[in-house]
């Protein structure tokens, strides 16, 4: 028995999208109220066959509402573009970015020292696995407010103290 064969049954050829590639997909799937869906990554690896970091990471900052939210500053394309080469030029690992991006991080830049040190996962969660909360908020968003400008070793104490149990 012969395979089929035709458009209908191949798999699109798979490649790593530009920036510019994803930017124009994510124009073309935007509701009504001009906005994406969350999962939108995977319906571009399904159309498209693209594989790679600026697809993965893009899975990750759209993979629910609320992410897209505070993550990118909204659920535009134009705004998901914004932050995705930030975190897909980062030099995290994919589960480090979703634990950063779990725990309400929105900018990159503050986790740097934290991640040299191994205290991202200390930081984002609590002994018994919950999610940390530092003054009322989770982690995340807490490293990333206060500290976005902040120099390494200020960031570092304050993780730190955070972490040995001083200031959660």
């Amino acid at each position: 028995m012969q395979p089929e064969t035709g458009a209908a049954t191949e798999a699109p050829e798979r490649h790593e999208p530009t920036l510019e590639e994803l930017a124009d997909a994510l124009a073309h799937h935007v509701a009504a109220n001009g906005t994406l869906r969350p999962g939108v990554a995977a319906q571009l690896v399904a159309e498209h066959g693209w594989h790679g970091r600026l697809i993965d990471v893009l899975g990750i900052l759209t993979e629910d509402t609320a992410r897209m939210g505070y993550l990118a500053g909204g659920r535009k394309p134009e705004e998901v573009m914004t932050w995705l080469p930030l975190w897909a030029d980062s030099p995290y690992s994919l589960h480090q970015i979703r634990t950063i991006v779990t725990s309400a991080g929105w900018d990159p830049e503050p986790f740097g020292v934290v991640v040299r040190h191994g205290l991202l996962d200390r930081l984002v969660y609590r002994p018994d696995g919950s999610l940390r909360r530092v003054h009322g908020e989770l982690a995340g968003a807490w490293l990333s407010d206060q500290f976005a400008l902040a120099d390494d070793e200020e960031i570092l104490r304050a993780v730190r103290a955070v972490v040995d149990g001083d200031a959660s």
